[in-house]
C-alpha cells in the first residue's frame, strides 16, 4: 500500500467506509464491460534543477527532522474480480516450478537447488532518520553511480557506496505543491542514458500531483527536467497513490490506483508521456487513460521493456485470485499517434494454483523475538510488484500469500511467497511460472509461524537471461532482512534463497497506527554498463536510536558467473606442414578449476574426432595463445579440423577450425619426392615469366626472367619450379 500523510481520524473514517466500498465495486463489476477512457488535459512545461545546487542549500540549511505520520490504510480488500462476458481465461496446463528454502528435492525431486553466488559488492545506502514508515524502497544503477530515492530521502554514490550525497525528497523537488511527497520510483534507461525519477505530491487532499525528474544526462549529480503533471483535473475528490512504472523507446508510463478523500478506492488510471519530450526538456502533454467499468483492476503495472525496437508496452495486473487469473493488456501507438490501451487476454495458472490476497492479521510476517503471532511485520497484499519484457517474453512477480488450511481464517498459518511468471505478450499464454516459498512450519509455543516467509518482490531480466528475484525476507529465527533468488539461463528453476543482508534488531514501529509498516516495494534492475550484472536493493532492521526501531537500506551487486564456454579464436595458418610450430590462439569464459588442462586435438582427415590426436596440453583456467605442431607420424590431407577441451569442468569448444595438413612425404603427378619438396612443370609457348602459380603445397611463388620479362620458346619447352623445405 502506498505511503501517505493520514492524520488518526482519517484513518478511522476510512476503515468504517469499508463495506460500503464492497458494495459499489461488486455492483460496478456485475453490470458494466471494461472501458477505457483517454484525454489530454494539461500541457506542462518543465522546470530544471542542479543536483549540488540542492545538495549545498540542503547542507546549508538543513530542515528539521519530525515525524511524518505516514501510517497504512487499513487491510483493503478488493473484490476478484468476475471474466467479462464472453470471454474465457488462458489457463495453464504447466505446473508450478517450486524453489526456495527447505524445497530442494522435496516439490520437485529431480531438481537440486545450488546456492547463488554472494553479492560482489555491497554496501548499506540511506538509514531511518525516524521521519516517515515505510521506506518505500526504490533505486537505480547508472554507468557510474547508485541512486537510492526513499519517503525520506534522496542519496547518490559510487558504485563502491562511496562519495555520497544527500538531500531530502523535498528539497530534490522544486515543482511540488504540497509538503507531502510519497511513493518514490525509479528508473534508468540504458537506452536513452537517463533517470527516470517519479514521486507523488499531495495524499488524501484535492491537489494530488506526480512529480517527474528526467535526468540532462547519465550522471545524476548534473541537471534534471522536473515536470508536475495534475492527477485529478475535474475530481478533485479522488487522489493517486502507489505507482508502477515501466516505458518503451516511445513511452514513459506510470500508473497508479485512485483513491476518495474518504478511502474508497475509485479507479486506476495511466499517464503516458512521450520519451522524446521529457529527456529534452521540451513542454509536454501527457496522455491521461482512466479505466471504467467492469475490473478496473488494481495496481496494474507496466513493464520495463529493455530494447529499443518494441512498439508495445505490455501491462499486467491480478484479476482474480480464486482462480488463478491475471489481466494482461498493451499501449500500442507511435509518437506522434497517440497511445491506445488494449487488452490482451487473461492469463491463468487456475482454480488449483489459487492464492489468498493477503494474510488474516497484520503484522503476521514473522520476526525473531516476536511475542504473539501479530508482533512481526506487515506484508501488505498481492498487488503486482513488477514487469519486464526481454527477448519477446514478459516476466512478471508479485506476493502471493498461502493459508496452512487452505481457507482464509484467523486459526491459518500464512506464508508469503515471490511467484513469478513468463508470459508470451501478445497471446497472454504462460510460457513457464512457478513461485520461492517455504513450505516449513515453527511451532513458536502456542501458535505457528512459516520458517521463511517473502514479500515485496521485484524482478530483472539480464542479457543471457539469467532471471534474479529480490525480497524482503522474515523468519522467527532472524531479523528481518532482504534475500534474492538467482535462476541462470538454461536452469529449470530458481537457485536456494540467499540472505544478502540480514537484519540486527527486532522491528516493531507504527506511529500511532496499527500496521508494523514494511516495504512497500523492492528494485532489482540490471547493470547497464555490461548487461549481465544484477543490483537489488532491499531493507532490514539496523539498531534502535534509544527511542524508535529503525530500518535501513542495502544495495547487493549480483554477478552471474559466466556459463563456461571455449572458443577458438585463430590458427596462424590454414594449412600446416607437419613438424612445424604454429600460433593457436583461443579464449575461454566462465570459471575452471585449479588444475584444469585445455588439450588441442586433430580429428582424421574425414573431419571426424571419434579418435582424435591430441596435439598440445597446457594447463590454465583462462583462454590464451599457444604453440601446436603436428606430429610427422600424420599423413597430408585436406578433410582436418581442430578443435579444444577442457578438463575441469569437461567443456568442447563451440566451434571447430577447418585445416590443411602437409605431410612429410609428398605425391606429385604420381611419382614420389623429396620429403618438403614440390616441383612444378610449366609447358607452355611464348609465355610471361613473370607469374603467380600456385603449387601443390599450397602457395604461390612468382618466377621472374631476368633481363626481360618474357621470352619465347619453341612448342614444348619445360620449366621448372622446386619447392625445397616446408614452405610455412
Amino acid at each position: 500500500m502506498g505511503t501517505f500523510l493520514l492524520p488518526p481520524k482519517c484513518f478511522n473514517s476510512y476503515a468504517k467506509a469499508l463495506p460500503t466500498v464492497f458494495l459499489v465495486l461488486i455492483s460496478v463489476v456485475l453490470q458494466a464491460q471494461q472501458t477505457y477512457t483517454s484525454v489530454t488535459n494539461q500541457t506542462v512545461k518543465p522546470v530544471v534543477m542542479n543536483f549540488m545546487n540542492r545538495v549545498a542549500e540542503y547542507n546549508a540549511n538543513p530542515p528539521a527532522v519530525s515525524i511524518e505520520y505516514k501510517t497504512a490504510k487499513d487491510p483493503l480488500f478488493i473484490p476478484p474480480n468476475p471474466m467479462p462476458v464472453g470471454i474465457s481465461a488462458n489457463v495453464t496446463t504447466l505446473k508450478p516450478k517450486i524453489s526456495g528454502v527447505g524445497n530442494s528435492g522435496v516439490n520437485q525431486p529431480n531438481e537440486s537447488y545450488a546456492p547463488p553466488p554472494a553479492p560482489s559488492v555491497g554496501f548499506t545506502a540511506i538509514i531511518d532518520n525516524i521521519n516517515s514508515i515505510p521506506p518505500d524502497v526504490a533505486g537505480a544503477v547508472g554507468p557510474n553511480h547508485v541512486m537510492t530515492t526513499l519517503n525520506n530521502g534522496v542519496m547518490i554514490q559510487d558504485k563502491t557506496g562511496g562519495n555520497t550525497t544527500f538531500v531530502n525528497d523535498n528539497t530534490f523537488f522544486t515543482v511540488e505543491e504540497t509538503t507531502s511527497i510519497y511513493d518514490p520510483k525509479i528508473l534508468y534507461d540504458k537506452y536513452t542514458q537517463r533517470y527516470y525519477f517519479i514521486d507523488l505530491d499531495g495524499a488524501n487532499e484535492a491537489r494530488s500531483n506526480i512529480l517527474l525528474a528526467v535526468s540532462q544526462t547519465n550522471d545524476p549529480t548534473g541537471a534534471w527536467n522536473q515536470y508536475r503533471f495534475k492527477t485529478n483535473t475535474g475530481e478533485t475528490n479522488i487522489w493517486f497513490d502507489y505507482p508502477s512504472v515501466g516505458y518503451n523507446k516511445d513511452w514513459l508510463v506510470i500508473s497508479g490506483n485512485m483513491f476518495g478523500v474518504n478511502g474508497s478506492f475509485s479507479k486506476v488510471k495511466l499517464f503516458v508521456v512521450k520519451i522524446s519530450d521529457v529527456i529534452n526538456g521540451l513542454v509536454t502533454t501527457p496522455n491521461e487513460i482512466s479505466f471504467a467499468g467492469s475490473g478496473s483492476g488494481f495496481t496494474v503495472s507496466p513493464a520495463v521493456v529493455d530494447d529499443n525496437t518494441t512498439d508495445y508496452v505490455p501491462l499486467i495486473t491480478n484479476w482474480n485470485y480464486t482462480t488463478g487469473t491475471y489481466k494482461l493488456l498493451k499501449i500500442t501507438g507511435v509518437p506522434p499517434a497517440a497511445p491506445v490501451l488494449s487488452d490482451v487476454g487473461f492469463p491463468s495458472v487456475g482454480s488449483a494454483n489459487a492464492w489468498t490476497y493477503a494474510m488474516y492479521h497484520q503484522n503476521e510476517s514473522p520476526q525473531k523475538d516476536m511475542t504473539s503471532r501479530t508482533n512481526g511485520v506487515s506484508s501488505n497484499d498481492h498487488r503486482m510488484s513488477n514487469a519486464v519484457l526481454k527477448n519477446g517474453k514478459l516476466w512478471a512477480v508479485h506476493p502471493a500469500f498461502f493459508s496452512s488450511t487452505g481457507t482464509r481464517s484467523s486459526a491459518a498459518t500464512y506464508r508469503g511467497a515471490a511467484q513469478w511468471l513468463s508470459i508470451n505478450p501478445n497471446t497472454a499464454a504462460i510460457n513457464e511460472w512457478g513461485k520461492v516459498i517455504d513450505n516449513n512450519t515453527t511451532d513458536m509455543g502456542g501458535y505457528n509461524m512459516p520458517t521463511n516467509s517473502f514479500a515485496f518482490p521485484s524482478i530483472a531480466v539480464n542479457d543471457n537471461e539469467d532471471v534474479l528475484l529480490n525480497f524482503a525476507h522474515f523468519s522467527p529465527t532472524q531479523y528481518p532482512g532482504a534475500s534474492y533468488a538467482l535462476r541462470t539461463n538454461g536452469s529449470a528453476s530458481f537457485s536456494d534463497v540467499y540472505l544478502f543482508k540480514e537484519g540486527v534488531e527486532h522491528y516493531y514501529k507504527t506511529y500511532d497506527g496499527s500496521s508494523n509498516r514494511w516495504g512497500d516495494y523492492t528494485i532489482t534492475m540490471v547493470d547497464p554498463s555490461n548487461g549481465l550484472d544484477f543490483w537489488a536493493i532491499g531493507e532490514y532492521s539496523e539498531t534502535n536510536n534509544g527511542t524508535h526501531d529503525r530500518w535501513a537500506t542495502y544495495w547487493a551487486k549480483v554477478s552471474v558467473p559466466l556459463p563456461n564456454s571455449i572458443t577458438i579464436n585463430s590458427v596462424q595458418n590454414d594449412t600446416l606442414c607437419v613438424g612445424k610450430s604454429y600460433a593457436f590462439t583461443f579464449a575461454a569464459a566462465g570459471t575452471y578449476a585449479s588444475g584444469n588442462n585445455f588439450q588441442v586435438q586433430l580429428s582424421d582427415n574425414t573431419g571426424s574426432f571419434t579418435s582424435p590426436t591430441i596435439i598440445e596440453t597446457v594447463s590454465g583456467t583462462a583462454g590464451s595463445t599457444i604453440s601446436i605442431a603436428i606430429s610427422t607420424s600424420i599423413s597430408g590431407g585436406a578433410g582436418y579440423k581442430l578443435r579444444i577441451i577442457s578438463s575441469n569442468p569437461p567443456i568442447t569448444s563451440t566451434n571447430t577450425t577447418d585445416v590443411v595438413v602437409v605431410g612429410k612425404d609428398l605425391v606429385i603427378n604420381g611419382v614420389a619426392a623429396t620429403p618438403f619438396e614440390a616441383t612444378e612443370y610449366i609447358t607452355a609457348q611464348n609465355i610471361a615469366i613473370s607469374r603467380n602459380t600456385k603449387y601443390q603445397a599450397g602457395k604461390s611463388i612468382t618466377l621472374t626472367a631476368t633481363p626481360s620479362t618474357s621470352i619465347s620458346t619453341t612448342n614444348g619447352t619445360v620449366f621448372e619450379a622446386k619447392i625445397v623445405g616446408c614452405p610455412y
